[in-house]
């Protein structure tokens, strides 16, 4: 089968949707299918392309070979993390060039559009419609759900009203729908009338062989400047959807304790400026920021942790979010302290493999953090427990194997409906 995988981001990039993108495509190639990505020219989330660093001196179009996985970028407006309005045009330039592009494609036999940006959703449209090809809309993040409930855009804005509309159509369109999350399911159901029919539930999974459990790492603690000291890490996108300030609000908290405990802040996004200026306005010495990392440095930065977090901000969105790095987390073995409710919440207590605590309340974190730091036993069996649980229910083989009959399903589908594909 010849699938064309259509994402705006794919490593060099880093986060939750390059890595599901190569991850999927790379497991199908070694099944024995052809793959083709579609995507940009890496510059997330600096917003900055860089030739040198990424290999080629084209900011047109370029063409590479990455594992097997045939991958060809195209430009786009290059911004990063800032406001939405400016990312908006981001997206509206990549499914421009994106669009045209397909055009000279070799016809797929299943096209896969993963949202966010719902634009991509749009040039998997077209292919499908000019490829005469079933599309298969991937579903990372419900927009413009997420933006909204965030108070990013204001929910009566002409811009959220195009999302919508944009949303609506591409639902009833695809002939596949997948989600990441059963409660995704449930409230495309309920606020988009979606049918539970076409709609897959495929989780982001981990690669259970690179996330593994490793002794505490006191070589990349002696790097940092943290040698002695409990080690509580926030590894991920540091953006509207996590509650920075409650995890400055318990470092604030925990700053002049008996034991030494100390905050470290990996990743980059727009609310990472605020937090370093929050941190410098009231002088945190327990608390270290480090830029984002590529992939397969952050089992190492894992590995170093005593104590995992995860926030979400309260907000109906998050309440289908099963954030990648919670189970990266578990899989390397390391005890979760979340602030979230919904699905990943469900998720982390039946695994016992760590603390959830109410959203917002940093009080309840700070005490949830001392727990774990005072309690080294605890800490290696909620460890040992998350990964047993992700080894059971959320490995990469596993997303990928499924997606695969989803992808024949819809293809079967496609054929008996619409007649013999050309």
């Amino acid at each position: 089968m010849h699938i064309l995988y259509i994402s705006q981001y794919f490593p060099p990039e880093i986060g939750a949707a390059s890595a599901r993108a190569f991850e999927l495509s790379r497991r199908w190639v070694e099944s024995g299918h052809h793959v083709t990505v579609l995507t940009g020219l890496p510059n997330y989330p600096t917003g900055s392309p860089d030739p040198v660093r990424h290999g080629s001196k084209s900011l047109l179009t370029r063409r590479e070979t990455v594992e097997g996985v045939r991958v060809i970028r195209t430009w786009l407006l290059s911004i990063g993390e800032r406001r939405v309005r400016d990312r908006i045009l981001s997206y509206a330039s990549f499914w421009l060039t994106s669009t045209l592009r397909v055009i000279s494609l070799s016809r797929p036999d299943v096209v896969v559009a993963s949202s966010p940006p719902l634009t991509v959703g749009l040039t998997g449209w077209w292919v499908s419609l000019i490829k005469k090809t079933p599309f298969i809309l991937d579903v990372r993040d419900l927009w413009p759900e997420s933006i909204t409930d965030l108070g990013a855009v204001a929910s009566q804005s002409t811009i959220v009203h195009i999302l919508d509309r944009i949303s609506r159509f591409l639902y009833k369109t695809a002939d596949g729908v997948v989600v990441i999350s059963n409660a995704m399911s449930e409230a495309l159901a309920d606020g988009k009338g979606v049918s539970l029919v076409t709609m897959a539930t495929i989780p982001n999974g981990v690669e259970t062989e690179s996330f593994i459990p490793r002794d505490r790492s006191e070589a990349t603690r002696s790097e940092l400047g943290l040698s002695g000291k409990i080690l509580v890490s926030f590894i991920g996108t540091i953006g509207l959807a996590q509650d920075i300030d409650v995890i400055i609000q318990s470092a604030s908290r925990l700053a002049s304790g008996p034991n030494p405990i100390h905050f470290l802040f990996v990743g980059e996004g727009p609310m990472k400026r605020h937090a370093m200026e929050a941190v410098a306005r009231v002088e945190l010495s327990n608390v270290s920021f480090l830029a984002g990392q590529k992939r397969d440095k952050i089992p190492a930065l894992i590995a170093a942790s005593d104590i995992c977090l995860v926030t979400l901000r309260k907000a109906g969105v998050n309440d289908g979010a099963i954030p990648g790095r919670m189970l990266e987390f578990m899989s390397c073995g390391r005890p979760v302290v979340l602030c979230a409710d919904g699905q990943a919440s469900r998720i982390l207590k039946t695994a016992e493999a760590g603390v959830v605590v109410e959203q917002g309340d940093d009080s309840a974190l700070a005490a949830a953090i001392v727990r774990l730091a005072s309690d080294v036993g605890l800490r290696r069996k909620m460890g040992a427990n998350g990964r047993r649980y992700i080894l059971d229910n959320f490995s990469r083989e596993q997303t990928a194997i499924r997606y695969l009959e989803v992808l024949e399903e819809v293809s079967s589908n496609y054929v008996k409906v619409k007649g013999k594909r050309q």
